[in-house]
């Protein structure tokens, strides 16, 4: 068993910032709407205000893959990408979680690859 998640870092000037909400909002309901996908949110740094972060969770690396397969998926990124002064993407999988006083380790497959969209 193991947890994968989508990660995107931002960095978004004030002026951008609630152009970047809103269109983050569509992004997310369209996300919310894919197989495969838990949950997402959208994040601030509160030692760096213009720091946004996208946190989704899914079942697993092959509904990852679809997600950012989709034929829809650059041109949804796309509108929040322009709004950012920055971006990094990457996936995280969980080693340890914890919760109720006890932890637990998973076993992410390690084969797993970063995981690209389709050029």
């Amino acid at each position: 068993m193991y947890e994968i998640f989508t990660y995107g870092r931002f960095e978004v000037e004030p002026e951008n910032e609630h152009a970047f909400v809103e269109a983050w909002s569509e992004f997310a309901a369209w996300i919310s709407r894919r197989p495969g996908n838990q949950s997402v949110r959208l994040m601030r740094d509160v030692r760096n205000t213009g720091r946004l972060v996208s946190v989704g969770k899914w079942d697993d690396a092959e509904a990852v893959r679809a997600f950012k397969s989709a034929p829809e998926f650059k041109e949804q990124l796309g509108r929040i990408v322009k709004l950012a002064k920055d971006f990094e993407p990457t996936e995280l999988v969980t080693l340890v979680k914890g919760g109720g006083g006890t932890s637990e380790r998973l076993s992410p497959p390690a084969e797993l690859e970063p995981i690209h969209a389709p050029t």
